[in-house]
C-alpha cells in the first residue's frame, strides 16, 4: 500500500491511498470464497465451482464489488496507522479510476480527524482546595431537617386558618360562571405560605373559620402551563373542613431511636456529622479535581471541532428529555412553556458542549504524552460494574454484547479519560483554603 496526506482547511485530510497488485490479488482470492458461496452452476456443488469457471461464466467483473469492499475499509484503514489519525465522522470516498485486475487500485478519502491539541502546563499545578470540615451549626441545620422530615401532621383545635397551617378544603372553581377541567378538588390539603396555588389564592384563605365557605377570585397568570386557562379570571368557591398543623418531633432520645439504630440524640448527631465530614471531602476532592482539569485545559491550545460540539449537544439535549420524563414532562410541553423552540434548546447547550469536547481532547492527549493505557483488569472492574448497575449476572456476555455493537470502545475511552484526570489531580499541589 501506499499513502498520501493533503491537510485541508480546518480538521479535514484528504488521503489517497494505492492498492498494489498483490493486495488486489488477495482481494480478489477472498472476494472468489464469498461469491462462490453465492452462485449456482450446473454440474457443480454450491460453493465449488473453480474460480476459472466462475469467471468464464459471469466474467471476471463479477468478483470486483466484493473486492473493492474488501480493499477499501482495509487501505483507509491502513492510512488512518500510516498517520496516526483519529477520525471523528465517516469518510466520504473517491475511487481514482474504475477496479480492473492487474492493475494498482486507487482511491481518495475524506475525513474530518481530530485537531492538533498544544498540551500547556498540566503537571505541577497549584489549585486551592477546601478545608473538609463540618460546624456544630451545620449538624444542628441536618438535624432540623431531619426532624421536619419526620413531622406529622395533626387535626388542630383552632378554629381561624393562618399562614403556615394546612388547610383541608373542598373548592370548586368557574371560568365565565362555567367549571373547568382540573378546577375542583375534595379534601384537598394545602399549606397556606407554600405558594402552590395560584398568585392570591392561599392569601384570601388566611382568617377562614372551619365549617366556613368563601368566594376568591384569582387570575391565571399569562404563561401558565396549560394554554387555555392563560391569562384568565376565574372564581373559586371554597370550603374549610378542617385546619391541621405540622408536629415537629423533639429532639430527644426517643426521636433518635425511632429513625434508626441510636440509643441517644448524641449518637444520631455522631453519625450526621461523620457523614457530613465525608462527603465534604468527597466533594473537595472532587472540586479540586475539576479545578486542576480545568487549569489544564486553560493552558492548552485546542479548538473544538463543530462535528464533534454538534454531537455533544444531542446527547445533552437527550439527557434533558430524560430529566424532563422523570419529572413527568416530555420536551414539547416544556417548548410551549418556555416559548423556545427545538433549536433554541439544543443552542443552550452550545458553550457546555464545547467545554467538554476541549476537556475530551486535552485529557486524551495527556493520556498520549504520559503512555496511559487501560488494563485487562480496569476494563473488567468497569464492565464488573455496569453489571451490576444493570442487574446483568453475566459479565462475559456484556462484554461480548458491547463489542458487538462498537461500545467498548467508548468504555475503554471514558476509563482512559478517568485516568488522565487522575494523574493530572495526583501531579497537582493542593492549596488548602477555608470553604
Amino acid at each position: 500500500m501506499q499513502f498520501n496526506l493533503e491537510k485541508l482547511d480546518k480538521n479535514f485530510v484528504a488521503l489517497e491511498i494505492a492498492m498494489d497488485t498483490e493486495e488486489i490479488e488477495g482481494a480478489l482470492a477472498e472476494s472468489y470464497k464469498r461469491v462462490v458461496k453465492k452462485v449456482n452452476i450446473p454440474g457443480f456443488r454450491k460453493g465449488h465451482v473453480p474460480r476459472a469457471i466462475l469467471e468464464k461464466q459471469f466474467g471476471k467483473e463479477v468478483l470486483y464489488e466484493e473486492a473493492v469492499d474488501i480493499l477499501v475499509p482495509k487501505g483507509y484503514l491502513g492510512a488512518l496507522d500510516e498517520y496516526k489519525l483519529e477520525p471523528i465522522d465517516q469518510p466520504k470516498l473517491e475511487v481514482k479510476e474504475a477496479f480492473e485486475a492487474g492493475k494498482p487500485f486507487v482511491f481518495k478519502a475524506t475525513v474530518e480527524v481530530t485537531p492538533e491539541v498544544k498540551l500547556g502546563q498540566y503537571k505541577g499545578l497549584e489549585v486551592e482546595k477546601a478545608k473538609a470540615e463540618v460546624k456544630e451549626e451545620q449538624v444542628t441545620e441536618r438535624l432540623t431537617s431531619l426532624q421536619e422530615r419526620h413531622a406529622e401532621l395533626v387535626l388542630s383545635d383552632k378554629q381561624n386558618l393562618e399562614k403556615g397551617d394546612f388547610a383541608v378544603v373542598d373548592f370548586e372553581g368557574y371560568i365565565d360562571g362555567q367549571p373547568f377541567s382540573g378546577g375542583a378538588a375534595q379534601a384537598y390539603s394545602l399549606e397556606i405560605g407554600s405558594g402552590s396555588f395560584i398568585a392570591g389564592f392561599e392569601e384570601q384563605l388566611i382568617g377562614m373559620e372551619v365549617g366556613t365557605e368563601k368566594d376568591i377570585k384569582v387570575t391565571f397568570p399569562e404563561d401558565y402551563p396549560r394554554e387555555d386557562l392563560g391569562g384568565k379570571e376565574a372564581s373559586f368557591k371554597v370550603s374549610l373542613k378542617e385546619i391541621k398543623v405540622k408536629e415537629i418531633p423533639a429532639a430527644d432520645d426517643d426521636f433518635a431511636q425511632s429513625i434508626g439504630n441510636f440509643d441517644t440524640i448524641d449518637a444520631l448527631k455522631n453519625d450526621l456529622r461523620e457523614k457530613m465530614i465525608e462527603f465534604a471531602k468527597q466533594e473537595a476532592d472532587a472540586n479540586f479535581a475539576q479545578g486542576a482539569v480545568n487549569k489544564a485545559v486553560e493552558n492548552a491550545e485546542v479548538e473544538a471541532p463543530e462535528t464533534l460540539v454538534k454531537r455533544e449537544m444531542d446527547e445533552l439535549l437527550h439527557r434533558f428529555e430524560y430529566n424532563l420524563a422523570y419529572q413527568g414532562l416530555n420536551l414539547q410541553q416544556y417548548l410551549e412553556y418556555s416559548k423556545k423552540t427545538n433549536e433554541e434548546v439544543l443552542e443552550d447547550f452550545r458553550p457546555e458542549a464545547v467545554k467538554r469536547v476541549r476537556t475530551d481532547l486535552v485529557l486524551s492527549n495527556i493520556a498520549q504524552a504520559e503512555n496511559l493505557e487501560v488494563t485487562d483488569e480496569e476494563l473488567n472492574e468497569k464492565l464488573a460494574e455496569l453489571a451490576e448497575r444493570y442487574q446483568q449476572k453475566n459479565v462475559a456476555k456484556l462484554k461480548e454484547t458491547l463489542e458487538d455493537n462498537g461500545r467498548l470502545g467508548s468504555i475503554k475511552q471514558a476509563i482512559l479519560l478517568e485516568k488522565a484526570v487522575d494523574f493530572i489531580k495526583e501531579n497537582t499541589k493542593p492549596i488548602e483554603v477555608e470553604k
